[in-house]
Order: C-alpha cells, then structure tokens, then sequence
C-alpha cells in the first residue's frame, strides 16, 4: 500500500511541476517540450488508470458488495422493464474506462483526419493562385495565414489577408508560418492532438494543450523576428489575424492564446538574465518528466499482464451465476404468493355458499 501511494504522488508532483515554473520566460522550445512531456505523462496516467480498472478492480476483495448486488432481485420491477442486470453493469463499469479512452482518440483523430482532408481538396491547384513567398492563396473571408498540420508543407494565406495586410506584414507573417515548418512543430502539434484525448480525464488537460500551441507560437514568432528583423510588423500582424476562428488542422497565426504576452515580448523582448535563472531549472524538470515517463513504459505492460484479471472475471462469473440462483427463488416465490392471492377469494365464495346449505 505504501508503495501505491509513493508511486502515486510521484505521478502527481512529476504532472505538476511544469505548472509550478514560470515557463513563459523560458526559451519557448524548451517550454514547449517540457509542456508535452507533461501531455504524454498525463496520458499514460489516463491509460494505466483504465488497465488498473480493467485488471485488478474485479477482485473479489474490491468488487464484493457490488458483485452481490442483484438489481434483478432488489428491484424486479424496475429490472423487468428496463432489462437491467446487476452483474452487466458491473462489467460495463470495469471495461468503461478504457471504451471511453479509445472512443474519444478515435473521435478525435477523425475530427484532425477530416479536417486535413477537406482542407487537401481545397488547396488544390484548380481555382488557387501562387502568393508571396510560393505561398497558396485561398478564398476566406477571414485574415488567414497558415500552415497545415498534415500533408503536404504549404504556406496558406487568404484574399482578405493580402487586402488587409502590408508588404512588411505579409512577410512577417509569412516568415511566422515558415518557422513552424523550419522548427519541426508539426510533430509536436499532431503529437498532442493523439495525446490529448487520452489525457482529457485529468483536469487541467486543456491548460496544458493551450500552453503547448502558445510557446511554439512563441518559437515561431523568434524564427520570424530572426528573419526579418521587424517585429513590429509582426506584432500588427498577429493583432489583425487574432479575430479570425479557430481553424483544426492547420497552425494560423492568430491562433496559441496569450496574445498580450505574446505582443509584449515582439514589442519589449525577453530577459535575457530571467532566462538564465530558469534555464537549469527548466532541464531539470525536464529530465525529471523523461525518467518518469519512462519509467512507466517500461513498468506498465508487465504490471498489466501480472494482473489477477481471470481470478476477477471468474468471481464476477461465480456471484452472477449465484445472484440468477436468488433470482430463480425469488421469481418462483412472487409466483406462489400471487396463485395464492388469486385462489383465496373462490375459497371464501364457496365456504359462504356451504353454510347457507346447512
């Protein structure tokens, strides 16, 4: 038991620690990783969480006021009528977890694989022209400048975008996008959209999606900066582009949140000394989370396949087949007393008519 809770609150202080630094003055790569080391530790969390349900809780030890539960017997009423079975929800709540884990990344993964897809056939050279930079110009009525998260790398920009934005704008925006692609975040970004529904259980899932998407806004808005030197057009950029909707599949320029934080460090720049200060701690908790993370991948197949599920599923078999035994006896018992209740009137008739013949 005390090994449970060690191992326990080793998960939970590992999953806490990129909340407990100022990671928003840190290089926003290292920020980004440490916030996606933290995703992937979240949900393999989710996913040992739904092999422990699934593994050990049908014990007897565990499952022993609920395995005796006869909703059938309890209540035969409400059984008839809605066909429910004790020992049916039972298993329904032992395998839950892990249904609820596979349908939401599967949900999730075919919400990224049609968006990608739609937005594939509408990036087709058929009715699309080349913009600045060998970027595609679309028909959108909004300030778009993107980057798709699968597929083909293109740079995406729309109409409203080369009509509302200057030269200086289209380039750094341009060059924003380009650093998405020349910094590698589409594999982060399709990285966290596979890990994010697994860990959507835990609370504070979305914080840590969001923070991910803001520091490789963050990296971006470096590369563009390194590039072109104008961070003030830049800046005027990502104010125009901010207003557009939120797009799935593709990384926009006005997307990440934050966006203040994101405008005050174009306009005034980083502390260098701040981010020499948390650049040890950053690694640490780094190393921390990867040994951690680790650690579970490694210990978490043998702990599943070690688990006691067949003397758990066979004493669930065991109290179902008992709980359909009391169920029998009780159906038969219902059935005596209700032939009873019926023949006890015609008994009393022809009691009353007997002694009107004497």
């Amino acid at each position: 038991m005390i090994e449970v809770v060690a191992v326990g609150l080793t998960m939970l202080l590992a999953i806490s620690l990129p909340h407990l630094l100022p990671l928003d003055h840190v290089p926003a790569r290292s920020a980004a990783v440490l916030w996606l080391l933290a995703l992937a530790l979240r949900a393999l969390v989710s996913v040992a969480a739904a092999i422990f349900v699934l593994t050990y809780v049908p014990q007897p030890e565990l499952l022993g006021a609920v395995a005796d539960w006869c909703v059938h017997a309890a209540l035969p009423v409400v059984a008839t009528h809605l066909g429910l079975s004790g020992h049916g929800i039972v298993h329904l709540a032992v395998v839950l977890p892990g249904m609820a884990l596979a349908a939401s990344l599967l949900w999730a993964l075919a919400g990224l694989v049609r968006a990608a897809v739609s937005l594939h056939l509408r990036l087709r050279p058929r009715g699309n022209r080349a913009g600045p930079l060998g970027s595609t110009v679309v028909a959108d009525p909004d300030v778009l400048v993107a980057l798709p998260v699968l597929g083909p790398a293109r740079l995406v920009i729309s109409e409203r975008a080369l009509r509302s934005l200057d030269t200086g704008e289209i380039a750094a925006s341009l060059a924003h996008e380009l650093g998405h692609l020349r910094r590698g975040h589409r594999p982060l970004l399709v990285a966290a959209t596979v890990l994010g529904p697994l860990a959507r259980a835990l609370p504070g899932t979305r914080l840590v999606e969001s923070e991910i998407r803001f520091h490789l806004e963050r990296d971006a808005d470096a590369y563009a900066v390194e590039l072109t030197r104008d961070p003030l057009s830049l800046a005027s950029a990502i104010c125009k582009a901010m207003r557009s909707r939120a797009r799935v599949a593709v990384v926009a320029l006005g997307g990440g949140g934050k966006m203040g934080i994101r405008l005050e460090y174009l306009l005034e720049g980083d502390s260098t000394d701040a981010v020499r200060r948390l650049n040890w701690p950053v690694r640490g908790a780094g190393v921390v989370l990867a040994a951690v993370l680790t650690s579970l991948v490694i210990v978490l197949p043998g702990w599943a396949l070690a688990g006691p599920s067949d003397l758990g599923i066979s004493a669930l078999e065991t109290a179902s087949a008992e709980c359909h035994q009391r169920s029998t006896r009780v159906k038969s018992g219902q059935a005596t007393e209700t032939s009873s209740k019926d023949l006890r009137p015609r008994g009393t008739y022809l009691l009353s008519h007997a002694e009107g013949w004497y």
